[in-house]
């Protein structure tokens, strides 16, 4: 056996180093002892996997908006976890599942999407002819295209409009190919700068048929200095932060910036956003006007764009004093785009942004659906108003429980509509103004990721979201009109995907109904559904009234309980620090902005509760007797019926007169029996033929001698002439 000496055996620490011979020491020998030190002093070699990226979309200061939304303190309890302790403690004492039953009493649970429900026996969907009994194609393309958009191309594509290569790498990421029609028709003229009045149908890509445009001028014209061009003025929140995503996506291999100014966000980040003069202000208009009024580094001076989405509803009295205020700020020479999809033709209130030669263009009429929308309509009895809220679960539960969406007219009952159908077992979420703004973007982010199945919502969320497919919307009223059901229908079936529409029609709706069939595209359904599925659900739902007024009362608790200790804990930060907090100002005092809130309320509870109002906010009846589901069924009604009175009576108002009234009035000639009407712009042109100037020449002779005669000047004529003239002035005054 060998023996070998340990001690020359052994490998090299990392902090060990290794005696090099100068002597014999080559290139690589070199390299190698630099290596060994940069291990040694811990440097680390270049990494492999490292890239550039050509994203320069936050270059700059970094805001996202939906990282600075107003957190505020967790309850005790979710509302859903409210809804299943009771659930659970319902179990118990029952020691079975009442939801199961009924669906084996049915039988038809099973029923999937896909299935035809023309055939069944307990859903029976009698079809109905259009009364103009229009043949019309299953094939998307036949659209009805105005006269006026002369320059639409069909074979166009995003190539053929001369974008910049950052815009088109941009197209192909979102993996744009065609353009749609609105997009082709308007983003060439919006390219040259003209105001836009554009209406196309809901899902037609609106927002990037004016977002393209405004990004190509932006890269075509870079700015000197940091400064507000644009402007894109949207009327809710949601709509604001999805069109801030889009542009974000759009602009991505860009270097045009864009922030976001809408409320229920942090109000500082957004002012420190503002102050670095963002190339694209995406706002809601009450914020907007807040940070102009206290932010002194931003002003809208240098507005070159200015859009309005949704502009009929931005037009409307609601948004009207704030609409002023902003016009009023912003500069006057500048392009104006106005988009929605049920804009008149008439656009009676373009004077007040003060377009300056506008095209229209319509590719749709204000009124037209999808073509792929299967419309459909519940008729609701005499006397069974208070059966909707049966009728919307019986539909919920056992059909359409998955992507479907429920407009609800008011907020309270829509947060009651969220309580009944937890109870019953549904994954359910609700979006309106009385929740925060956290939880308001919570509820649509879980219904887009499909965490939820069926989503409570009032018209806050009607216009312009676009939610990736959604199968079925459900009103559980008839909207007020035309235009709002429009919207609401228009979450379904949007970009060439098909979907439904079941919509709760009763007596007092309709008038509105008819206008709906007479204008519908396709054949207009009726659903009917068996009333002992009805009946079972009534009572359901009523023995599940104990358990929805307590939970509404333990909310109750919880809100008064945050709200005490909100104000103490403001109560000692004023004590400890002081009131150093500057008050923000408003372009409106206190009393104008009360003022306008009262002319802008859609109905009072008198019509319902009673009247006269007791100190705990009860009325005579309603101590006896709680309200009924009939009762909150006419309060919706009542509401929307409301709001169509309003939008009726602001429609019979004679318009504004906003031309020069002169002194005396000419008397309207008569037109001649088969002669074209006179525009207004040939009635004010000037008639040189040899009859005209002798007219002419007549008033103005006779409109000197009325002045002469007041003055009381004497007349130079002949002699002959002025004692005639005095004769026979004598005569009249002695007849006189």
């Amino acid at each position: 056996m060998v023996m070998v000496n340990t001690d020359f055996i052994g490998t090299i620490a990392d902090d060990e180093e290794v005696p090099v011979d100068e002597s014999s020491e080559s290139d690589d020998d070199a390299v190698a002892v630099v290596k060994r030190k940069q291990k040694k002093s811990g440097a680390k070699e270049f990494n492999s996997e490292f890239t550039f990226e050509d994203n320069f979309a936050d270059v700059g200061f970094a805001y996202d908006p939906l990282k600075y939304v107003k957190k505020k303190k967790k309850p005790a309890s979710t509302l859903d976890e409210k809804i299943f302790k009771a659930r659970s403690e319902r179990k118990k004492k029952t020691q079975e599942d009442e939801v199961d039953e009924i669906e084996t009493t049915v039988g038809d649970g099973n029923i999937s999407e896909d299935s035809d429900l023309d055939e069944t026996k307990t859903d029976r969907v009698r079809a109905k002819e259009s009364r103009k009994k229009k043949s019309v194609n299953s094939e998307p393309e036949k659209q009805k295209f105005e006269e006026s958009i002369d320059t639409y191309d069909e074979k166009m594509t995003f190539a053929d409009m001369n974008l910049s290569r950052p815009l088109v790498k941009a197209l192909s990421t979102m993996n744009f190919v065609q353009p749609t029609p609105i997009q082709s028709a308007c983003i060439p003229v919006a390219l040259k700068g003209r105001d836009l009045c554009a209406c196309a149908v809901t899902g037609s890509g609106k927002t990037a048929a004016f977002m393209l445009p405004i990004l190509e001028r932006l890269l075509y014209k870079p700015k000197s200095q940091p400064m507000s061009r644009v402007l894109v003025l949207v009327p809710t929140r949601e709509l604001a932060v999805q069109v801030h995503q889009v542009t974000k996506t759009l602009s991505q291999y860009t270097k045009v910036s864009a922030v976001l100014a809408a409320g229920g966000l942090d109000i500082k980040m957004q002012e420190a956003a503002l102050r670095l003069g963002p190339d694209i202000v995406i706002a809601t208009p009450g914020r907007l006007i807040d940070h102009l009024h206290n932010a002194p580094s931003f002003s809208l001076a240098n507005i070159e764009i200015l859009v309005l989405d949704e502009a009929d509803r931005m037009l409307d009295e609601y948004f009207a004093e704030q609409m002023k205020e902003v016009i009023r700020l912003c500069s006057l020479t500048r392009q104006t785009m106005l988009f929605s999809a049920t804009m008149t033709e008439e656009v009676k209130d373009l004077a007040a942004v003060s377009l300056n030669k506008p095209v229209k263009v319509f590719v749709n009429s204000s009124t037209d659906l999808a073509m792929n929308l299967r419309q459909e309509f519940v008729r609701i009895r005499p006397n069974k108003e208070g059966d909707r809220e049966a009728i919307v679960s019986a539909l919920v539960k056992r059909t359409f429980n998955e992507r479907c969406m429920v407009f609800i007219q008011t907020k309270v009952q829509a947060h009651r509509m969220h309580i009944v159908l937890g109870l019953l077992g549904i994954n359910v979420g609700e979006i309106h103004g009385n929740l925060s703004q956290m939880q308001r973007l919570e509820a649509l982010r879980r219904f887009k990721d499909g965490e939820i199945d069926v989503l409570l919502a009032t018209d806050v969320a009607a216009r312009g979201l676009d939610i990736h497919d959604v199968k079925t919307v459900i009103n559980f009223t008839m909207p007020s009109t035309i235009q709002h059901y429009v919207h609401r229908v228009g979450r379904t079936a949007r970009a060439g995907r098909s979907g439904r529409s079941i919509t709760l029609v009763g007596e007092k709706e309709r008038r509105i109904l008819k206008d709906i069939v007479k204008k519908a595209a396709n054949p207009v359904k009726s659903r009917v559904l068996p009333p002992d599925i009805i009946d079972k659900y009534v009572s359901k739902i009523r023995s599940l009234e104990d358990d929805v007024q307590a939970i509404v009362t333990e909310e109750e608790e919880e809100k008064q309980l945050a709200k005490a200790e909100n104000y103490m804990n403001k109560t000692q930060r004023l004590l400890a620090e002081g009131d150093n907090d500057q008050k923000r100002s408003w372009f409106q005092e206190h009393e104008e902005r009360q003022l306008v809130k009262r002319s802008q309320t859609l109905g009072s509870d008198k019509a319902i509760l009673g009247g006269f109002k007791d100190k705990k906010g009860k009325s005579k009846s309603q101590r006896k007797r709680e309200l009924t589901a009939e009762d909150r069924a006419n309060y919706e009604i009542m509401k929307s019926q409301a709001y169509a009175a309003r939008v009726a009576k602001r429609s019979n108002r004679q318009p504004r007169i906003r031309t020069v009234v002169e002194d005396e009035p000419q008397a309207k000639k008569p037109r001649k029996k088969g002669g074209a009407k006179q525009s207004s712009f040939e009635a004010e042109l000037t008639n040189v033929g040899r009859k005209s100037v002798k007219g002419l020449r007549y008033k103005a002779h006779e409109a000197r001698k009325e002045m002469k005669k007041m003055n009381k000047k004497p007349v130079k004529r002949s002699q002959s002439k002025s004692k005639g003239k005095v004769h026979k002035i004598g005569k009249k005054r002695g007849r006189r």
